[in-house]
C-alpha cells in the first residue's frame, strides 16, 4: 500500500456499529447450491457483526476445525516464506512506481484471501495458488488454518473499540466474508471448505447492497481504521471475499513522550526533512549483517502457550543505503537472527530513536502484480463454472506512537463470471529508510510490512 503525500485523514475514524444480529434460517434443501443448515451459521468470528446492509447469512453442516500450529509444524516454514516473499515483491513494485513514497503491505491478509480463493482454483498447483501459499491440497488449507488460528489467540470483543486508546491486552483480530450475489449459484463443496477451514462468514446479499454490506463489514473488522471496501462491484460481480486484520497492542517497554522531539530524517535522495523520533534507552535483541542493523521491540502480553508473542522488527540499512538494495531476502535474513538472538534471550542495551507514523494509503489492486507472480486467476470453476477473478485489492493503515501499535490491513477479491554485546549501548538512530515487520513469532507470520522512505508522508 502507497501512502500519498496528500492531507492527512482523521486518526479516529468513528460511526455508529451495531451489535450481532439474529440469524436468519431458509428451507432450502441441501441439494440446492446455496444450501442452508438449520444449525446456526458456522464461521460467523466472535466480531463478525452483521447489519442492515446484510443479506441473508449461510451456513454449513460442516463444522470449523481448529488447527494447532504443532500439527503443521513442517509445512510453516514453506507458507511462511511463501508469503513473505510475495510481501517483498509487492513491496518492490511499489517502490520501482514511487521510489520516493512509503510502501506498506499485509503479507498475511493478502495470503489468507488466496487461501480462501486455492480451494475453488479449477487446478490450484498450475494455476500457481500452491507456489504463492506454500503448500498443496489439504496441507494448504490446514497449514493457513492453522496460522489463522495462532493468530487469532488473542482476538476479543471490537465493541467500542477505538484506534486511540490501546487495550491493556493485545487484540488481534482475523476475520473472513464470502458475499455471493443473490441468485448466483456457488459450489456448497467449496462453501464447506472455507468453513471448514477459515471459518468465513458466508453471506448472500442482493445486487444492489452488496457494496454498503462490503463497507459495514470492512469498517467493524477493522475497528473503524479501514471504513469501506476497496472493490466497486458491477453488474458481473458474483462473489466477493475479504480478509479483515487489527493489531492493537501496547509496547512491553513503552516511550515516554517527554523524550519525543524534532529531529532531521534523511530521505533516499539525500534531502531531509523534520520527523517527530521516540527515544529511549532499552535492552533488546539487537543483531547486525553485511549493511544492516536490526532490532525487536516486544509487545505487552500476547504470548501463545509455546511462549511466543508479538513484536516489531526494525531492520536499518547503512546510511546512504536503501532498504530496496538490501531486498527481502536480508530483511528475512535479519528477522531470523533476532529469532535466533531472542531465544537465546541475549539482550543488547540500545540507545534507540523511532519515528512515530500514522500512514494511511488507497486501496491498490494487486491483481496485475500477482499474475505476474505467476497467478492465473481465470478458471475458479470450483467455486462456480464460469467464474475468474477480476480484481484482488488492500487496503493498510499503520499508526506507531509511544504507547504502542495499532494497524489494520484489508484484503478482497472480486470475482466475476466469465554480534557480542558492547560494554555502552548501541545507538540506532532510525533517521534514514528503514523497514518494519510486524510479527506473530509463534507461527512466524507477517502481518504486516512496510518500507519508510518518509515517516512525515501521510
Amino acid at each position: 500500500m502507497r501512502s500519498p503525500a496528500s492531507t492527512r485523514p482523521p486518526r479516529r475514524p468513528r460511526s455508529a456499529r451495531s451489535g450481532p444480529p439474529g440469524v436468519p434460517t431458509t428451507t432450502l434443501a441441501r441439494r440446492q447450491l446455496l444450501a442452508l443448515a438449520a444449525a446456526l451459521p458456522v464461521g460467523a468470528g466472535a466480531l463478525a457483526a452483521c447489519s442492515d446492509a446484510s443479506g441473508t447469512q449461510l451456513t454449513s453442516q460442516v463444522e470449523h476445525e481448529q488447527v494447532p500450529l504443532s500439527e503443521v509444524e513442517s509445512l510453516l516454514p514453506g507458507a511462511v516464506t511463501a508469503s513473505n516473499a510475495l510481501g517483498s515483491a509487492i513491496i518492490a513494485d511499489y517502490l520501482t512506481e514511487e521510489p520516493a513514497g512509503n510502501a506498506l503491505v499485509s503479507p498475511l491478509s493478502l495470503s489468507l484471501v488466496l487461501a480462501l480463493l486455492a480451494p475453488g482454483a479449477a487446478d490450484p498447483g498450475a494455476q500457481g495458488f500452491d507456489e504463492l501459499l506454500g503448500a498443496s491440497g489439504e496441507d494448504r488449507d490446514r497449514t493457513w488454518s492453522a496460522i489463522q488460528t495462532s493468530v487469532n489467540r488473542n482476538d476479543g470483543d471490537l465493541d467500542g473499540f477505538d484506534p486511540e486508546e490501546i487495550p491493556a491486552e493485545p487484540l488481534v483480530h482475523l476475520a473472513n466474508h464470502v458475499v455471493i450475489r443473490e441468485g448466483a449459484e456457488v459450489s456448497q463443496d467449496y462453501l464447506d471448505t472455507v468453513l471448514r477451514w477459515l471459518d468465513a462468514q458466508v453471506e448472500q446479499v442482493p445486487g444492489d447492497r452488496i457494496k454498503a454490506n462490503l463497507d459495514e463489514w470492512a469498517e467493524t473488522n477493522t475497528g473503524g481504521l479501514i471504513p469501506a471496501s476497496g472493490i466497486k462491484p458491477t453488474a458481473d460481480t458474483a462473489l466477493v471475499l475479504q480478509n479483515a486484520l487489527l493489531f492493537a497492542a501496547r509496547w512491553a517497554s513503552p516511550f515516554d513522550t517527554a523524550d519525543t522531539f524534532p529531529q532531521d530524517f534523511t530521505r533516499a535522495d539525500g534531502s531531509t526533512v523534520e520527523a517527530e523520533l521516540m527515544h529511549a534507552t532499552l535492552a533488546l535483541p539487537y543483531v547486525t549483517g553485511e549493511g544492516w542493523a536490526a532490532v525487536r521491540l516486544d509487545y505487552e502480553g500476547g504470548q501463545s502457550e509455546t511462549g511466543q508473542g508479538l513484536a516489531l522488527d526494525v531492520v536499518l540499512p547503512e546510511a546512504g543505503t536503501s532498504p530496496t538494495d538490501l531486498g527481502g531476502e536480508a530483511w528475512s535474513a535479519a528477522c531470523d537472527a533476532l529469532d535466533e538472538q531472542a531465544r537465546a534471550t541475549e539482550r543488547v542495551e540500545v540507545e534507540l530513536a523511532l519515528p512515530t507514523l500514522d500512514l494511511t494509503g488507497p486501496a491498490t489492486d494487486l491483481l496485475a502484480l500477482l499474475t505476474g507472480q505467476g497467478l492465473d486467476p481465470s478458471d475458479l470453476g470450483g467455486i462456480a463454472p464460469g467464474l475468474a477473478l477480476s480484481a484482488v485489492v488492500q487496503q493498510v493503515r499503520l499508526i506507531i506512537d509511544e504507547e504502542g501499535t495499532v494497524a489494520a490491513a484489508l484484503s478482497e477479491a472480486g470475482m466475476a463470471t466469465s554480534a557480542p554485546a558492547p560494554s555502552t549501548p548501541v545507538p540506532f538512530v532510525v533517521d534514514h529508510p528503514y523497514v518494519l515487520r510486524l510479527r506473530d513469532l509463534d507461527s512466524g507470520a507477517t502481518l504486516l510490512e512496510a518500507v519508510i522512505m518518509d515517516p512525515t508522508a501521510s
